[in-house]
């Protein structure tokens, strides 16, 4: 078989798109698959010619099976013009990419989406899809634009990251930022110290921390990406790990669908990350954990080739598909947990300090936990051993009775599975006293509910689960200034001392 590969600089809005098209043929009609990125950094000063042969790698499987397969370059990333501001420009670039195609000699009237991270996201941007969208795969990212900023009002620092790394990129802007910058107070007028310029979507973010905010329901705040998967009649694969960012959103999406939506679409849950991989040196290994190794290296292919052809998947439609960890197999059904399981965390009370000018650090979901002992600005409990093999499906859910000295703080807790060889983390939550209370009078005792994101996971005989609590992790979260009142103005920290109320806090295991 002969493939066809060109490219061209499709001009719109003032700017110029590059965009590589590999076809079956150099003649004829095919369904045609949208790959849209901004992660093309590397290929700014590429010949065109190697960079076809870099897409080619990628394309090679797809023009095998009769699809034509186009990549283009974001607004202002890689050879495409302009200046890319995460988000914002993707709504107007992605529908002009698809209004081009349907010009083209080669477009025989299917458009499939493919996507994963915010690639998913550009796609997310265009709802509601015309009806000559065929289908979509979307891997790892929400389409709620809140819930990748914050978690419960605690923003999170790698997303902040990531955007300021590709915010503006071609622009030769003066850009000093690193993690720590955002323990920088006040946290107002962050872009403009670190980015040489004001970002004006990011300074406008920092003051909806809240979900009801009316900033989430402007076009900085992500209301063309909100509810893009809810009621369409594209069917969709969504895929995401245990392990990843944002997999809570993942199954947010999926609850949210209509009953006929989810009837045509799948989702796939792997015990890994955002790579679908995990760490080599503190990680754990799950026999056949990738989607890849379950479902085969083509499982995206698939999905368009049922769709397509009606041929048969490699997993079933309209429930979800998962990874049962420590079970070491893959499951389908609706995800539904028939019993609950409440455990007491202890007796009396117990204590912990929390300086925002030294906060805790934690290692994330899916790697070993480190050694806590010794700890001031953590309280570490484990559960009895299970007395029989008790398998975990769904959201966990920990109660705190829980009282501090200052008017405002937040509170993290992690969960942990114990085992005899190691301690591997699966959850964490955060949260702060007034976002879930309103508000909160010091030395007060408070209930503070924490609702962790699904996972299915067996705990056998004779291991435990530990909870580790305190209120923050540096690595993920701008620490809290144990400051009452709007965060992102505090220009100075309390120090707190918390208690827990052991006798009164339990944990609750969704069970099978």
């Amino acid at each position: 078989m002969r493939y066809f590969s060109y490219y061209e600089y499709i001009p719109f809005d003032g700017e110029s798109f590059f965009t590589v098209i590999f076809l079956p043929e150099k003649d004829g009609k095919f369904p045609t698959v949208i790959y849209r990125s901004p992660y093309v950094k590397h290929m700014v000063d590429m010949a065109e010619d190697d960079i076809l042969k870099e897409y080619y790698k990628g394309a090679k499987e797809w023009l095998e099976r009769g699809y034509a397969i186009l990549y283009q370059h974001c607004r202002g990333q890689g050879k495409s013009s302009g200046a890319f501001v995460p988000y914002i420009h993707e709504r107007e670039d992605g529908l002009a990419l698809r209004e081009w195609i349907r010009e083209q000699p080669f477009y025989n009237g299917e458009l499939f989406l493919l996507g994963g991270s915010y690639t998913a996201s550009l796609h997310y941007a265009t709802a509601p899809f015309e009806a000559d969208i065929k289908g979509a795969v979307f891997e790892v990212q929400d389409s709620e634009r809140y819930r990748l900023w914050y978690r419960n009002g605690q923003m999170r620092k790698g997303h902040a990251n990531w955007h300021f790394g590709l915010y503006k990129d071609k622009c030769g802007l003066r850009k000093n930022f690193s993690m720590s910058s955002f323990s920088s107070l006040p946290l107002k007028g962050l872009s403009e110290r670190v980015l040489d310029d004001c970002a004006e979507d990011f300074e406008q973010m920092l003051e909806a921390d809240s979900p009801t905010s009316d900033f989430w329901n402007t076009r900085f705040g992500g209301s063309d990406t909100k509810d893009a998967v809810s009621d369409t009649d594209v069917p969709i694969l969504l895929a995401t790990g245990y392990n990843d960012f944002y997999v809570g959103g993942v199954f947010r999406m999926w609850e949210c669908m209509s009953e006929k939506t989810r009837r045509n679409c799948a989702l796939l849950v792997s015990p890994y990350d955002h790579g679908d991989g995990y760490h080599s040196d503190c990680g754990v290994f799950f026999p056949k954990g990738q989607r890849k190794q379950a479902f085969g290296g083509d499982y995206q292919i698939a999905w368009f080739d049922h769709i397509r052809k009606g041929t048969s998947l490699p997993f079933e439609k309209g429930i979800v598909t998962y990874y049962r960890a420590f079970e070491n197999k893959w499951q389908s059904d609706f995800f539904k947990a028939t019993n609950s399981l409440t455990i007491p965390l202890g007796t009396g009370a117990s204590s912990f300090e929390y300086d925002p000018l030294s906060p805790p650090a934690f290692r994330q979901e899916g790697l070993l936990a480190e050694d806590l002992t010794g700890r001031s600005d953590v309280l570490c409990v484990c559960t009895p051993a299970f007395d029989e093999d008790t398998f975990v499906k769904g959201q966990m859910k920990v109660i705190l009775a829980f009282e501090s000295n200052v008017p405002d703080t937040s509170v993290y807790v992690r969960v942990s599975i114990k085992k005899s060889e190691y301690t591997y983390v699966l959850r964490h939550d955060i949260t702060s006293l007034c976002y879930q209370l309103g508000t909160y009078k010091e030395n007060s005792v408070a209930v503070l509910n924490f609702s962790f994101d699904e996972y299915a996971f067996l705990i056998k005989k004779g291991e435990c689960l530990q909870i580790d609590i305190s209120s923050t992790d540096n690595n993920a979260y701008v620490c809290h200034t144990n400051k009452k009142g709007a965060y992102y103005l505090q220009n100075e920290t309390n120090r707190a001392e918390n208690t827990v109320h052991l006798d009164k806090s339990y944990l609750v295991l969704p069970v099978e």
